[in-house]
């Protein structure tokens, strides 16, 4: 009896230990989950870097396409891959995408244009972040010193340059010396015009009509005085600052490589502008009323070298009136005289302005290309701008707008479309230029037997195994998407 009292004891006992491990584990607390690891964040410095670089980018005249590629190259330097921008002329939209969402910020651009020393500084800021890596708010604070730094042309020598400026693009369009002084004048009243309208903001607003209409004044008003009895020539050479030469074969470089919104908004622009001057010739020529009898003056042509002086006196005019660096002005005459010397062989071809065009902007992007391998030389940017002003992408639209909204002639509406057919040349041939420098890409014999005889073939020929098909749609090493904007 005691030893089954004994064995049923320690049978309840049992039970009851079983029992309590049982609650005890039912009440435990949970083990906690390990957390997640959290990504490193995007550091808001580089962010703030890469917009303001960006939006830098635009005002120094770059097509929207090509900041992109800068920006994309510059976040992968800094190990950040997840960052998308989406470039517009008139700002710069970045998006930070991870698993945890995604984020997009913005930053606006100004509409001026970067002096040529601030243009210089900020490609020599980019080169040293590819080299060095400086922490992105060290970056943001030079970028920000080299966008404020005052203006190192004292007033008499921005004066100067325009009028210089202006008499070298008139030896070029129109070498006579009865219209020297008018160039002079004209070129002065201008640039004291711009001046001006860096102070007051409502003479900015309407610049191009101001000054269309004073030039037409002063032109027609004075027409023996100032023009040797041809008015009509000075105005091109007289508003060369105010013509949108530089947006107008943009925007066509940007419609071309598929940026739809930002070439459009830039070839509308451009327009726009060439209207308004447009629109101050016809305010000047209704306050002049009844238009003095104006009397082509005969002889005063100079020689067969007035284009090439008119290529140096533009050389030194926009480096003075834009603020070149120093020691720049002999390499940027480099690229204009190439510039030059392509469009006056697309004429000595008998392909007329057009194939003059082509191969002047062919030609320049090259040798701003080659002239930046020399340590002394400025960026390629700095020395390329300025062929712009040479080739004058947009005085013959103006000329057509003018004679469509004064005489209603017929033959306007064939300039402007000449003007067109022009900037669509130099936009060309920049693209084929730029195509030159920069492919990457090198014709081998048997990508080329593969191309002819299919991919199979050029393998078997070589005693091979067969190899899979390609796929045509990859991107090469190291180039970035772009965005149809």
């Amino acid at each position: 009896m005691t030893r089954g009292l004994y064995g049923a004891t320690r049978k309840a006992a049992g039970s009851m230990d079983r029992w309590l491990r049982r609650v005890s584990a039912d009440t435990a607390a949970p083990p906690e989950e390990a957390p997640e690891p959290v990504e490193p964040p995007v550091s808001q410095d580089l962010l703030d870097l890469l917009r303001h670089l960006g939006v830098a980018l635009i005002r120094s005249g770059e097509t929207t396409t090509r900041v992109q590629d800068i920006l994309d190259d510059l976040a992968r330097r800094y190990d950040v891959d997840e960052v998308h921008f989406f470039v517009l002329p008139t700002g710069v939209f970045v998006r930070v995408q991870d698993s945890r969402g995604s984020a997009v910020d913005l930053l606006e651009a100004d509409s001026d244009t970067l002096r040529l020393d601030q243009i210089a500084a900020l490609y020599r800021l980019i080169d040293d972040i590819k080299t060095h890596v400086p922490p992105p708010a060290e970056a943001t604070a030079q970028l920000a010193r080299i966008l404020t730094s005052p203006q190192p042309t004292p007033v008499w020598r921005l004066l100067l340059g325009n009028v210089v400026l202006t008499v070298g693009l008139g030896l070029m369009l129109n070498p006579t010396s009865n219209a020297l002084l008018g160039y002079i004048v004209l070129g002065l009243v201008v640039q004291l015009l711009l001046m001006a309208a860096d102070r007051f903001r409502l003479l900015s607003t309407g610049l191009p009509v101001v000054a269309g209409a004073l030039v037409t004044l002063l032109s027609f008003g004075f027409p023996n005085a100032l023009g040797g009895g041809n008015p009509s020539q000075l105005l091109i050479p007289s508003v060369s600052s105010l013509l949108p030469g530089a947006a107008l074969t943009n925007g066509s470089i940007e419609l071309a490589t598929g940026s739809m919104v930002a070439g459009a908004s830039r070839t509308i622009y451009g327009f726009n502008k060439l209207l308004l001057l447009a629109f101050g010739i016809l305010i000047g020529l209704q306050l002049l009323g009844t238009l003095p009898s104006a009397k082509p003056a005969h002889g005063g042509g100079l020689g067969w070298w007035t284009p090439v002086l008119g290529v140096l006196l533009i050389g030194l005019g926009h480096s003075w009136r834009a603020s070149a660096p120093k020691k720049s002005l002999g390499w940027l005459l480099i690229v204009l005289y190439a510039a030059f010397c392509g469009q006056q062989l697309g004429q000595q071809l008998h392909g007329g302005g057009l194939l003059g065009s082509f191969l002047g902007g062919m030609i320049a992007v090259p040798v701003a290309y080659l002239v930046q391998r020399s340590n002394d030389a400025p960026p390629t940017q700095v020395v390329f701008l300025p062929a712009f002003w040479m080739l004058v992408p947009g005085g013959m639209g103006l000329t057509g707008v003018s004679e469509l909204v004064t005489k209603n002639d017929p033959n306007g509406l064939h300039v402007i479309v000449n003007a067109v057919l022009t900037i669509l040349a130099i936009a060309m041939g920049v693209l084929v230029g730029s195509g030159l420098v920069s492919s990457t890409r090198r014709p081998r014999l048997e990508n080329m037997v593969e191309d002819w005889l299919g991919p199979d073939t050029g393998r078997h020929a070589a005693g091979g195994a067969p190899e899979t098909q390609r796929t045509t749609g990859s991107s090469e090493p190291g180039s970035a998407s772009q965005s149809s904007q």
